[in-house]
């Protein structure tokens, strides 16, 4: 990592965990599917050799040196080749790449990366009862049988699924964040689609009447508001923008990959209270439970520029000691190690 905070190509982390019979380091290929882009841009960073199928979001990360863009076509010809399959859909990804792992005897790992009761669940009944029979009757069977490892991103991902499997908590890579500044008296949200169910759209826009916030991601029907144009304007507004307004509600987490990077930034965040989240009220934020209170902690942050870079600091040490990149890279490592080989049987189904 060069001092601009730009990643350089070289500078992927040595390979971890996975040694051969001769004890030397041993680079694997994986093929992936993207899916969510800031989170296998942090998956790069473990090492090997990624081929990942699906189009590739310049404008939110820079393709990492060490990733092949392919398609589904190509990486079927070519599924002997490669070590291992991770999926990030439980619901397309483990019937497409699950056949061809059984046929080639590749372990398979599936990251699953919300609760169940997350995204439309709530909205029909038939929907609902439609993935408890898949999770019960499909996916923990595989899960018993060993044909399947499933990965969750945080405990609270875990909480609901019933699943047996691995928590491997986000790994934030401190080193690419530039530091924090705060001079522009605003809020700063960032997410797409976020008129939604489970994020407080109406509240956004009520605290907008009051004080000033920066919404930045795809949402057309809110003025004023576009994606960055790339990683370093995402980074850009982390470390100008005072604070971090947080609205995700239950079942959704109760922080994402943008509010752990604006952190990491250094930026004090202002969130609902919410079981699973970071912040701890008057340490490295503030917890509210409605507009007024909101409003009330934003004025706060940004008539106190002390008390914001304050908070921020601690946020940062938050994000430090609790979703250290080192740890997400030996624990993906230590799990690779134990899948590879293992191989799968398809006579177990």
């Amino acid at each position: 990592m060069n001092r601009s905070g730009t990643p350089a190509d070289c500078d992927y982390p040595p390979l971890r965990g996975l040694t051969n019979d001769m004890g030397n380091t041993q680079s694997l290929n994986i093929l992936s599917v993207n899916r969510h882009t800031g989170y296998l841009y942090n998956l790069s960073k473990i090492g090997h050799h990624w081929f990942v199928l699906a189009d590739w979001e310049q404008h939110n990360r820079p393709l990492p040196a060490n990733f092949e863009l392919t398609n589904w076509a190509t990486a079927r010809r070519k599924f002997a080749s490669f070590d291992v399959a991770i999926g990030h859909s439980i619901w397309v990804d483990v019937p497409r790449f699950l056949p061809y792992c059984l046929r080639y005897r590749k372990p398979y790992i599936q990251v699953i990366h919300g609760r169940r009761a997350r995204g439309g669940f709530s909205r029909s009944r038939a929907r609902r009862f439609a993935k408890q029979l898949y999770s019960i009757f499909a996916i923990r069977p595989l899960v018993n049988l060993g044909l399947i490892r499933i990965v969750f991103i945080s405990s609270y991902a875990r909480s609901d699924w019933g699943l047996e499997g691995t928590t491997i908590d986000q790994g934030i890579p401190l080193d690419e964040m530039a530091a924090y500044g705060g001079t522009k008296a605003s809020l700063l949200v960032v997410g797409n689609g976020l008129r939604r169910e489970h994020f407080a759209f109406d509240e956004l826009m009520e605290i907008r009447k009051h004080v000033p916030v920066r919404i930045v991601g795809a949402n057309p029907d809110i003025p004023d508001c576009r994606p960055s144009k790339n990683w370093d304007e995402l980074r850009s507004f982390y470390r100008h923008y005072r604070a971090y307004l947080n609205l995700t509600r239950e079942p959704e987490a109760g922080y994402n990959l943008a509010l752990l990077e604006a952190m990491a930034s250094g930026m004090p965040v202002i969130s609902l209270k919410h079981p699973s989240t970071p912040i701890r009220n008057g340490e490295n934020g503030f917890l509210v439970e409605n507009v007024p209170e909101a409003v009330e902690r934003a004025k706060q942050l940004l008539a106190e520029h002390d008390l914001a870079r304050r908070l921020g600091k601690c946020a940062r040490d938050t994000i430090e000691r609790e979703f250290s990149l080192n740890v997400f890279r030996e624990r993906w490592n230590e799990l690779l190690a134990r899948s590879i080989g293992s191989g799968l049987n398809p006579d177990a189904l």
